[in-house]
């Protein structure tokens, strides 16, 4: 899961390079730009589809269900203190959770996708949960893909999430600040892929 951050990177610029150095539908794309209104919101949302749907790539905007439906987008990310589950109607859910507890109560709500997390230390978030924490997988529901977030910034840790019971990770300035986003991208996916295969 690619995050944006236009504060990083214009996402518009930077996804297709991304998109091409990634095996079709690999990566999803999380439209998260929370100083935005709704216009400009959705105008980037309808963007990234461009972009992300002819390369076979999800699109999820974060906590605006409103601009994920009027944009046409794959589902709704909703932060833990944002709209329950229950309040999302016509769109796939995502969801945002630090606890083990957390994650499996959204996964019984509902949530088709939760990103778990801080796994590791990261800038203006809690205590990292350690990869441990992902041993939930084996509790979950199988069509709830966990999805580990934090720290996750090289692939050994991609891989080692995997390993640990994640089925894929979501990543911000990994994907943004290297200088060379498709690489980096795909190293990250290789990683998932390995610990996919090590969990096996």
């Amino acid at each position: 899961m690619v995050i944006t951050d236009r504060r990083l990177a214009d996402p518009v610029a930077g996804l297709p390079a991304i998109l091409a150095a990634a095996p079709r539908g690999a990566v999803a794309v999380q439209v998260r730009e929370k100083d935005l209104d709704g216009g400009p919101l959705h105008a980037l949302v309808r963007a990234v589809i461009a972009i992300a749907r002819p390369a076979g790539a999800a699109v999820w905007v974060n906590d605006r269900a409103d601009v994920a439906l009027a944009a046409g987008a794959d589902g709704v990310h909703l932060p833990e203190r944002g709209l329950a589950i229950d309040d999302i109607h016509g769109l796939a859910i995502g969801c945002s959770r630090h606890s083990a507890d957390d994650a499996l109560a959204a996964a019984r709500a509902g949530a088709s996708l939760v990103q778990l997390g801080p796994i590791w230390p990261t800038p203006g978030k809690d205590a990292p949960l350690g990869p441990g924490v992902l041993a939930i997988r084996r509790a979950l529901p199988p069509t709830t893909r966990l999805v580990a977030v934090g720290g996750i910034d090289r692939p050994e840790r991609a891989r080692e999430a995997a390993a640990a019971g994640a089925d894929a990770v979501a990543v911000i300035r990994a994907a943004w600040t290297g200088g060379d986003p498709a690489r980096a991208i795909a190293a990250l996916i290789a990683g998932v892929d390995a610990g996919l295969h090590d969990r096996s």
